[in-house]
């Protein structure tokens, strides 16, 4: 048997070359991606066409349906002074944007003769709604996954999105059963594990996202 030395420059671009692909790890993401701009602009369209000013660190993360209806629901409450009641539609007509009703709440009558403050009129009424809105981008991707692909994402659903999101400290609902999930997606209601997800910052919206993908790679839904 012969054996031989590598010689020591082989040796220290070994190491070199080791060590390059180990010690490092891509650096932290600091701009959305092209789902997130997506969505971003969906949400923040009608503010935009109503003259309103947006900052670019206005939104936090990506929200789901059901999410993004309970916020508005509170951010229209407080802008009003609970005058306007915001009711986000059942989850299966908000398939491609979300749909929503707005109520009045009538005024004690002993308060100002019942009647609201001129403030909120149709128009202003409008431009508040739509503030709130664009501050909840929604991510719908998942209405569009097709029932020939409900088994791929039921599969990285249970076995990796959920353990990710959860070995990352965020709460995440039961699974359903794989007939119950196909139900769902079926009937455009579909389960979302990120339902319960909520972080402080973009930045750690940006490390989740990046580190438990909504969709498995093989799903496209473009």
């Amino acid at each position: 048997m012969h054996t031989h030395a590598l010689a020591p420059t082989a040796v220290g671009l070994l190491l070199a070359l080791s060590l390059s692909a180990c010690g490092t790890s891509p650096a932290p993401r600091s701009q959305p991606d092209r789902v997130e701009k997506a969505a971003v602009v969906t949400a923040q369209r009608a503010a935009q066409n109503d003259g309103l000013t947006i900052a670019d660190d206005f939104w936090v993360q990506l929200w789901t349906p059901t999410q993004a209806g309970r916020q508005i629901e509170s951010c229209v409450d407080r802008g009003s002074d609970g005058l306007l009641v915001f009711r986000a539609a059942p989850l299966a007509a908000n398939s491609e944007r979300l749909s929503y009703s707005v109520s009045m709440v009538p005024k004690d009558a002993s308060v100002d003769g019942g009647v609201g403050p001129p403030f909120f009129d149709g128009q202003t009424a409008q431009r508040l709604i739509d503030g709130c809105i664009a501050e909840y981008p929604i991510d719908f991707r998942l209405f569009s996954v097709t029932e020939d692909d409900s088994g791929a994402l039921y599969a990285y659903d249970l076995t990796v999105l959920r353990r990710c999101l959860l070995a990352h400290g965020q709460a995440v609902a039961q699974m359903p059963s794989r007939a119950r999930f196909e139900n769902m997606l079926r009937a455009s209601a579909p389960w979302n594990a990120y339902e319960q997800v909520r972080v402080k910052t973009r930045a750690e919206w940006y490390a989740l996202a990046d580190a438990c993908p909504a969709l498995p790679p093989e799903i496209s839904v473009d």
